[in-house]
């Protein structure tokens, strides 16, 4: 029987209907600014704490039309639209829509974050009540962390805006990620500056789901198909100088070896620079912000000035562990040039911090060095012929890899001298060093060749067998 005008009017234009929490959502014929029989709004109705909002969905219906649909059984071959969708393709279609915000409104829910202000935020990823948008929670989130990543992350946003302008709300789609994605590898940029960038990017966008912004059925990384897979750098095992070029460094420091065509001021800074690079070399790998933070403390003075102690800065806030480093001759030689005199209490390098106390300041004068000796650097090794940029990275790296190619040197050792160790046993285990200082000592003099060190083996190699066999009853006889 067909249905009356009087019919439809009293109808349910309700499609379907659900609740998360105290949030009811409906999916529903919108007919508050109905005239006559005029086309409808298919929308989403949310209703939360006395508060309403509708969302349309696209579709527009008479009451009749939106009665058909709601009962659709699928035997009905009429199609409806100029799509050719038949009532029941609609319904199905509908339905498909509602069930996706229904379980967006179940993730909301679990974050805590379940208003009205939050639901339209999550449906329409506009701006939020608040006035944030993805890039404003971008910049606080940037100036939540500590001073170098938060750089790494304004970076970040700042390429992100560069190549997808400034994005509306949060409408930060996967389609737009992978866009920025692959215009940073087409311009040249190396994939761990890619990685660093998209990291970023996905810590803001877990901030932003967890605000209530976004969802996480709209999550954008991953290794699927329709997702963005973040790009992982090449690795480091080729960024380090073995022990001939490390020693040529430092016979280029003791005698000062700079081309005689570099003015005064910058041979003294070059000068400077290559010393704290084989500083950090030196120093069992460690970087520049320990550098700037090392003390002439009571250990050094009672080890007689034979070794220095520190916790790392990048681990201290989850490792407590002491590490020891033996000062080698070519160190002590190195720390007569350029570490200031040691005062009890005192910094060993003050020059890096440059008076300055303020946290952010001395983030800065650490970053600024760094800076300055891989510019430094990179100008000296080109006029002795070697094509590589060596920064400070790289002496962590070299410390590794030459003490492991030495031979006799236990890889717990390498280990324990760059705080990689894991400890176990008491906590007083921690301030026990495995190695006495005098086989420190004899490790860490593998890392030059100096002094009376003699390369057996390349020695070996530029004999005859005859000079060989001859040195065989050498050794013999002498023994006899």
């Amino acid at each position: 029987m067909a249905k009356t005008k009087d019919d439809l009017c009293s109808q349910n234009l309700d499609l379907r209907v659900g609740k998360v929490a105290s949030c009811t959502i409906k999916l529903k014929l919108d007919v508050r600014h109905e005239q006559n029989d005029e086309f409808c709004p298919v929308s989403l109705y949310f209703f939360l704490n006395g508060a309403r909002w509708y969302y349309p969905l696209g579709d527009r219906m008479t009451r009749e039309e939106f009665y058909l649909v709601s009962h659709a059984t699928g035997k009905g071959r009429i199609s409806m639209n100029a799509q050719g969708e038949r009532p029941y393709d609609i319904k199905l279609r509908l339905e498909e829509v509602f069930e996706m915000y229904l379980s967006k409104l179940q993730q909301l829910h679990k974050r805590g974050r379940l208003t009205i202000s939050s639901i339209k935020t999550m449906v329409t990823g506009g701006t939020g009540s608040d006035g944030q948008d993805f890039l404003s929670v971008w910049e606080s989130e940037a100036q939540k962390k500590s001073i170098g990543t938060r750089y790494n992350y304004l970076n970040a946003r700042n390429s992100f805006v560069k190549y997808l302008g400034q994005v509306p709300g949060f409408n930060v789609t996967v389609a737009e990620i992978r866009k920025w994605h692959d215009k940073l590898l087409e311009d040249g940029l190396k994939k761990t500056t890619v990685g660093i960038y998209l990291r970023a990017c996905r810590v803001i966008w877990n901030a932003c789901e967890k605000y209530g912004y976004v969802s996480r059925d709209d999550y954008p990384f991953g290794k699927d198909e329709d997702k963005v897979s973040i790009p992982k750098g090449a690795t480091r095992r080729e960024c380090y100088l073995d022990v001939d070029q490390m020693t040529e460094l430092y016979q280029c420091f003791l005698e000062k070896r700079y081309p005689e065509d570099w003015d005064t001021d910058w041979r003294e800074h070059t000068h400077e620079s290559l010393g704290l690079f084989l500083v950090q070399y030196l120093c069992n790998g460690f970087n520049l912000a320990d550098a700037a933070r090392l003390v002439y403390d009571d250990h050094y003075f009672k080890s007689g000035r034979k070794s220095f102690r520190f916790i790392r800065k990048k681990t201290e806030d989850r490792s407590d562990t002491e590490i020891v480093i033996p000062i080698i001759e070519p160190l002590q030689k190195i720390l007569d040039e350029i570490a200031a005199e040691p005062i009890k209490g005192s910094l060993v390098f003050p020059q890096i911090y440059a008076g300055e106390q303020n946290p952010e300041g001395m983030k800065a004068r650490v970053s600024q060095e760094n800076q300055n000796i891989r510019k430094r650097l990179g100008r000296l090794v080109k006029t002795m012929g070697w094509e590589v940029a060596p920064s400070g990275t790289w002496c962590r790296h070299s410390f590794a890899t030459n003490l492991s190619h030495a031979g006799g040197v236990p890889k717990e050792y390498i280990q324990e001298a760059m705080g990689h160790s894991v400890m176990s046993g008491t906590v007083t285990d921690r301030y026990i060093q495995t190695y006495p200082l005098a086989r420190q000592m004899e490790f860490n003099s593998k890392l030059l060749k100096v002094g009376n060190q003699v390369d057996i083996m390349g020695e070996l190699q530029g004999l005859t067998p005859d000079q060989i066999q001859a040195l065989i009853e050498m050794v013999k006889k002498n023994k006899s």
